[in-house]
């Protein structure tokens, strides 16, 4: 009796441990799935944040977020899958700052084994978060046209963006006693090289790039505030306002632009224009925007003088400095003259519209050009995406987590 007796206890203690050690093993591949399906979660959160901050001027940032969540492998509203998108943050530090998103996903996940354990639970919930943030774009140059068009930096010309990378979609050609230095350099097409310098070595296949300023609005001229202004000497202090016409500054004329917006708009009588400064005079302005509209002549500002304009720091074309409206296709020049300074962006988006630039100044205090082709002429164009003079940064961002 006492051998049986000790056998049925074995038997008991046996069956016990096995209970223990299911739950332990039970418990082991639980926690370890979750894990697993944790790293997968965070992965979607991130690239679900970078998607949502990248629309934060367009205004999709919820469809994007959830869109690319799905890719991932977490639909929302599908097998416990909760996409939840706040813009801004509803915590953590940028916790209501706007230019931040926040993404959190949330699965209700079923248990394998711990279910059978007297007790154990049946799903556990699994969450992961991230937020993105617009931050300052890496890029300077942008030339959008395809082959044969691009950039060309012509004889003994020179550009210098140390600090910010080059996106050619087109053709690179660089001519004879010419220079090009950036901290990246990609292209769409081919590259010639007859220069001195080219560094880095350009990466040709670039996938091309998009407009970095689409986001931006165009404008509606309105009624006309001026009508073919012109002066051609003495000092005149310039007013934003619709400038039917256009504005030209030519003969010994100084100007100074107050701040604002100036919107040079179609006009009647003469040629076309747009902007148009050939003086030897002295023109400056800060917190100066130029929008060139659609049916205005073209900007041509080939000064012999000194030219030193600054985009505004805030406000709806915060560190934009000209902007020629998307239908406007015509081709523009910028030539500084001497001690120039352009800080902010020249934008061209038309795919006809050349731009040709010559000294364009330090940089300094940061400068970009998009347009369809660029032709580089003088030895001074600098270029960077610093922007140290805007609170906002460069207009031109990419997509970052913050979080």
């Amino acid at each position: 009796m006492r051998r049986n007796s000790q056998a049925g206890q074995t038997l008991v203690f046996v069956a016990l441990a096995m209970v223990l050690l299911s739950a332990v093993l039970g418990l082991a591949v639980d926690i370890g799935y979750m894990r697993f399906l944790k790293r997968r979660m965070q992965t979607a959160a991130d690239s679900a944040a970078i998607a949502a901050a990248a629309e934060i001027n367009y205004g999709d940032v919820t469809a994007a977020a959830k869109a690319d969540a799905a890719s991932n492998g977490f639909t929302d509203g599908a097998n416990g899958v909760a996409v939840t998108v706040n813009n801004p943050p509803a915590s953590g530090p940028n916790q209501g700052v706007q230019g931040y998103v926040e993404v959190l996903i949330s699965k209700n996940q079923p248990t394998f084994f711990i279910r059978v354990v007297p007790g154990g639970a049946t799903s556990s919930t699994v969450t992961a978060r991230a937020v993105g943030h617009l931050g300052n774009g890496k890029g300077c140059i942008y030339t959008l046209a395809q082959a044969p068009a691009g950039l060309q930096v012509h004889h003994n010309g020179a550009v210098t963006a140390q600090s910010c990378a080059i996106m050619v979609n087109g053709n690179l050609t660089v001519h004879s006693g010419a220079t090009l230095t950036a901290s990246a350099i990609g292209v769409g097409g081919s590259v010639t090289n007859l220069g001195l310098t080219l560094t880095p070595a350009p990466q040709t296949g670039m996938v091309l790039a998009s407009d970095p300023l689409a986001y931006l609005p165009t404008q509606n001229p309105g009624a006309c505030n001026f009508t073919n202004f012109r002066i051609n000497s003495g000092n005149t202090i310039l007013n934003q306002g619709v400038y039917c016409g256009g504005i030209t500054i030519t003969g010994s004329a100084s100007a100074t632009f107050s701040p604002g917006l100036y919107i040079m708009a179609p006009g009647s009588g003469g040629p076309p224009v747009g902007l148009l400064i050939n003086s030897s005079g002295t023109v400056t302005g800060s917190g100066v925007t130029i929008y060139n509209a659609a049916g205005s002549g073209p900007i041509s500002i080939t000064s012999t003088g000194t030219v030193s304009l600054s985009a505004p720091t805030s406000g709806t074309y915060a560190g934009v400095l000209i902007f020629q409206d998307p239908a406007n296709q015509l081709s523009a020049t910028v030539n500084g003259g001497n001690n120039a300074m352009f800080a902010g962006a020249l934008y061209f988006p038309n795919l006809n519209a050349n731009v040709s630039i010559t000294n364009i100044g330090s940089g300094a205090t940061g400068t970009t050009i998009v347009a369809a082709s660029l032709d580089v002429h003088g030895n001074s164009n600098n270029f960077n995406s610093a922007y140290s003079l805007f609170s906002s940064g460069s207009p031109v961002k990419d997509a970052v987590l913050a979080e």
